[in-house]
């Protein structure tokens, strides 16, 4: 004998169990699975997600390529430093060297719009067979008796341009006189 109870099949007798099994296949359930509601909602809320990353990830890019244009000025700043102290223990008494030489009369260190010397453009590897990534220019000031007698101060600036704005690293050094015989 077959019933019908709320939409559920009821059946009396052996075959009760098969009766309980297809009733969960024919009764449509009130609370399962996810709606398309739902779903819309938690697609928006991954790719709010997923645009903040991609975001970040971006500016960690360019910050990237900041820190190596800063570290290039740097390492050419420095290596022209430490030519300019190799060289300079020699010329102090004399000003033999012309990279050495003070072309005015004035404290100019901090004169960058006429510096005593120019180089430039350079890349990262001073390597001038590439000409690729050539957009440094390395400048230097030198001071004679400054700060004091028998010393020459050297400021070097190494500039470069990024999206219109110029960027610059400087360093600056004293080379004294030492107890040493020069040669001449």
């Amino acid at each position: 004998m077959m019933n019908s109870k709320d939409g559920q099949l009821v059946r009396a007798g052996r075959f009760n169990y098969l009766y309980q099994f297809m009733n969960r296949w024919v009764t449509p359930k009130k609370h399962g699975g996810f709606g398309l509601l739902e779903l819309l909602i938690a697609l928006t809320i991954l790719a709010i997600g997923m645009l903040g990353i991609m975001k970040l990830q971006m500016q960690s890019g360019i910050g990237n390529v900041s820190s190596r244009q800063n570290s290039a000025a740097v390492n050419l700043a420095r290596s022209k430093m430490e030519e300019l102290k190799r060289i300079g223990a020699y010329s102090i008494q004399g000003g033999a060297i012309a990279a050495l030489a003070d072309t005015s009369t004035t404290n100019d260190l901090g004169n960058w719009s006429s510096p005593d010397f120019t180089e430039g453009p350079l890349n990262e590897s001073e390597d001038p067979s590439d000409p690729l990534g050539k957009i440094y220019t390395r400048s230097w000031n030198v001071v004679h008796d400054y700060p004091i007698t028998g010393f020459k101060t050297i400021r070097v600036r190494v500039s470069w341009v990024v999206g219109g704005q110029e960027k610059h690293v400087d360093m600056e050094t004293q080379i004294g006189l030492k107890n040493m015989v020069y040669f001449e």
